[in-house]
């Protein structure tokens, strides 16, 4: 029982005697009847006449003798009210009113008035929340948790019968429950009459009706819809609290009493009005397309408001779909594009398929670019370009756009030029001269240098324009662009807006694009040394969305994390789901970042036969390019660790040379081959303090700061001259104080995914370890005991204690936590678990 109720009881109770008055309102079933059955109970003990209609006037008796407990007063006539009133003045007279608040019953509103004037109304609502757990836990005998609350609210909308009835079955599982509250709702729907179920059938449909909709709907009069509307919200079964889901079982309750026919007909006289009236809303269009109802009008209305919410797909979807449901067949395109955008690529899939067929050249084209999409996205980059080369020219520039995407990515150069070369078709609209933007710019990036690619590139989202599915986002593009050519800040600069972008509300759904943006995101992370922020980036683990593209990416990117960090079994693990998702993808062009990733860990794990098919398959992919710079760069820098790892100076020579051919052509290249060039020295123990610090500066201004740093710790610990050491060692933490201020604005939750990177010595006064001293530290930052130590090394477990003496004196470390950092920071080996 409400507190509200509880008090009034308890006044009554204090003084059973004592004249009364008293208000009570309230809906349907919250209460009202078995709040004036307690206080009849009351009355009656203490010897009083309880009536429960007004006496007839002129009736005798005295007032004060009785008690007048009325129950549903609105149902009186206007003489009993007028009577109840009059009582209701006398100050000797107990009147006890329950009533539902009509607010178009002049008569009920003076009584009500008067009634209030001596003690304030005692309104009785539906339980909330709280109340209904605690009614629960009382009913249960147990505590109930937040999930049992939100079942029984959204079932029964906090009307206690109903939630006694949900309760009653709870024991037998949700379902039960679901169902006795329903049938219990039915039971009490059914007594209403049928003017009020009507008018309860239109406005449960959306809250935005009103007078005029009703009398429009059911062709009443005026002020008959304002007394029915009336009557509906005074049931309290209307309330703007009730969940959806609520609202939907009233409607669905009343159109299982009134029968299909008489539902239908309602409904569609609910369309023609708000078609006639032009305020048919999307939502309303929604719940009636819901009900089955097949209509051209409600199909067009349909159409119509999904094209209105281009930014918000999984709204765009549902509309489209419900218009496809009310009897068209003109959007399955666009439908197929949002679905594509929330991520169901398979319904989406099915829908092209079909479209493939065709009569209409423009919905074969449009059928093309998704399915080509969806194929790219799922690893089948040849199968997207088979679809362009069988579906001809193409019609419009977003196709061309998409064609040129799927062609570059299998290596088609001449296709990737022909697109280019065609004559523009169409009206120079924002979308087209994004589109063409994209085209132009992926085939500047074959031969032209990096500023004009990027610069034509770029263009493609200087407005958001591009509303359907194409294979890559311009975002994406554009981000790929500048990772390849060394070109961190545009990267960051780029995707960083396309994640914030994606971050609105509205956008949540569009899981195509999103898992794509952050995936790039956290890579340029990577590179940069931000592990924490590159892990915070990656979707959770097992994630359904994630299709093979992203999935690659996501396992690449938690490889490289893993290397970073020193990890070796997560970077194994991490590199074996890869290598099953590489096994069902084709490898394609956009495929480099990660794959080169995929090469170094192979090397390191020495598994490189593993990957050898995959990398075959883009270098000759590159090949049939022309191997542009710009998309090839990458890949040799791969080759250039993945040989120092395999310690094989012949695998490394081809990849340095092919950066050296290319380093007077592209300033990133030039880089790398300096940095190649240098590492190879400082693993011959050939360390020159000038060359380490310019290539790692070089290394650090093209995104890749954790190369760089690695490079200044490997040098740190080749050199004899410790002078040398402490520039080196000191250079390492100049390069990662800029990674470290941003690495620390990630929040805690994604810090705690993975190991922060390891942090740089502060002090040095010795770095030259012997190979033994090598041998142990490197044990040492497995995790491995000084006894298991000794066992791998044949020496004893003393031993290996004293030769960690001697490495933390040389390292000047003053503990034991700081040797482990100073050494991660140089040695390439597994960190401490």
């Amino acid at each position: 029982m409400l507190p509200a109720a509880r008090e009034a009881i308890a006044a009554v109770d204090a003084d059973p005697r004592a004249a009364t008055k008293s208000l009570v309102t309230g809906g349907i079933g919250t209460g009202k009847t078995t709040l004036l059955a307690a206080m009849r109970t009351t009355f009656r003990s203490a010897g009083r006449q309880v009536l429960s209609r007004p006496p007839d006037a002129g009736t005798p008796g005295d007032g004060a003798g009785y008690a007048l407990v009325v129950d549903d007063a609105h149902l009186l006539g206007d003489d009993d009210l007028d009577r109840l009133t009059d009582l209701a003045g006398d100050p000797a007279s107990t009147v006890v009113i329950a009533t539902q608040a009509l607010m178009h019953r002049s008569r009920l509103q003076v009584l009500m008035t008067v009634l209030a004037r001596e003690n304030p109304e005692v309104a009785l609502r539906p339980l909330t929340a709280a109340q209904v757990q605690e009614a629960a836990t009382s009913a249960l005998g147990a505590s109930v948790g937040p999930e049992l609350t939100r079942l029984l609210v959204s079932v029964t909308g906090g009307f206690p019968f109903l939630v006694s009835a949900a309760l009653s079955a709870i024991p037998d599982g949700a379902q039960s429950a679901r169902q006795a509250a329903h049938f219990a709702l039915i039971e009490r729907l059914a007594r209403l009459d049928g003017h009020l179920l009507d008018t309860l059938l239109v406005m449960t449909l959306s809250p935005g009706l009103g007078p005029d909709d009703v009398a429009a709907a059911l062709r009443i009069p005026a002020d008959e819809a304002v007394a029915a509307v009336d009557s509906a919200r005074a049931t309290a079964l209307i309330d703007p609290a009730h969940t959806s889901q609520f609202l939907a079982a009233v409607h669905d309750g009343i159109a299982q009493i009134v029968g299909a026919a008489r539902h239908h007909d309602v409904e569609m006289a609910v369309l023609d009005s708000q078609l006639a009236l032009c305020t048919l809303t999307a939502d309303l269009a929604l719940r009636i397309a819901d009900h089955g109802v097949r209509d051209d009008r409600l199909a067009t209305a349909l159409t119509d408001f999904a094209a209105r919410v281009p930014d918000r797909p999984a709204r765009a979807a549902r509309l489209y779909r419900a218009a496809t449901d009310a009897g068209t067949t003109a959007v399955r395109p666009a439908l197929a594009d949002a679905l594509v955008l929330t991520g169901d690529c398979v319904t989406a899939g099915r829908l092209a398929d079909d479209l493939l067929t065709s009569q209409d050249p423009d919905e074969r084209a449009a059928a093309v670019r998704i399915a080509a999409s969806i194929a790219l996205h799922d690893g089948a980059a040849r199968q997207a370009a088979d679809l362009f080369a069988w579906l001809g020219p193409a019609p419009d520039a977003v196709v061309g756009a998409a064609e040129t995407i799927a062609a570059l990515a299998v290596g088609d150069a001449a296709a990737v030029r022909s697109t280019a070369q065609g004559p523009p078709s169409g009206p120079p609209t924002a979308v087209a001269r994004s589109a063409r933007a994209i085209t132009e710019g992926l085939v500047m990036t074959l031969d032209q240098p990096y500023p004009a690619a990027i610069a034509r590139l770029s263009q493609a989202i200087a407005v958001d324009a591009v509303h359907g599915v194409l294979p890559d986002t311009p975002a994406a593009l554009v981000t790929l662009a500048a990772l390849h050519g060394g070109d961190p800040v545009r990267a960051r600069s780029v995707i960083g807006r396309a994640v914030l972008a994606d971050s609105r509300p509205d956008r949540a759904d569009a899981t195509f694009v999103t898992s794509r943006h952050r995936l790039l995101q956290g890579w340029a992370y990577m590179q940069d040394g931000q592990l924490a922020a590159a892990a915070a980036a990656i979707p959770a683990d097992g994630d359904p969305r994630l299709h093979r593209r992203d999935a690659l990416w996501a396992a690449a990117l938690h490889t490289g994390i893993a290397r970073r960090s020193g990890d070796t079994g997560a970077m194994q693990m991490h590199w074996r789901s890869a290598m099953d998702v590489l096994a069902e993808s084709s490898a394609d062009l956009f495929t480099v970042l990660p794959l080169g990733e995929l090469w170094i860990a192979a090397s390191r794990l020495r598994q490189v036969d593993q990957v050898r098919h995959s990398l075959d398959e883009v270098f000759g992919l590159l090949a049939a390019l022309g191997d542009p710079l710009l998309w090839s760069i990458p890949l040799h820098w791969a080759g250039v660790h993945a040989g120092i790892l395999a310690n094989s100076p012949d695998a490394v020579a081809p990849h340095g040379a092919a950066l050296t051919a290319a380093a007077p052509h592209a300033q990133f290249a030039k880089a790398l081959a300096a940095a190649g060039r240098t590492w190879l020295r400082v693993l011959a123990d050939r360390v020159d303090v000038a060359e380490v610090t310019a290539a790692a500066r070089g290394l650090a201004l093209h995104g890749h700061t954790w190369d760089a740093t690695r490079l200044a710790g490997q040098a740190a610990l080749q050199t004899t001259d410790s002078r040398a050491a402490q520039a080196m060692l000191q250079l390492a933490r100049d390069l990662k104080a800029t990674v470290a201020a941003s690495d620390a604005s990630v929040p805690s939750s994604a810090t705690d995914t993975v190991a922060p990177p390891p942090a740089v010595p502060q002090r040095v006064s010795s770095t030259q370890l012997s190979e033994r001293e090598r041998e142990v530290a490197e044990l040492l930052l497995q995790g491995l005991p000084y006894r298991e130590i000794g066992s791998q090394l044949f020496i004893s477990a003393k031993t290996v204690e004293h030769h960690v003496a001697r490495i933390r004196r040389r390292l000047g470390a003053e503990s034991r936590s700081e040797m482990l950092s100073m050494l991660r920071a140089a040695l390439d080996t597994p960190a401490s678990r």
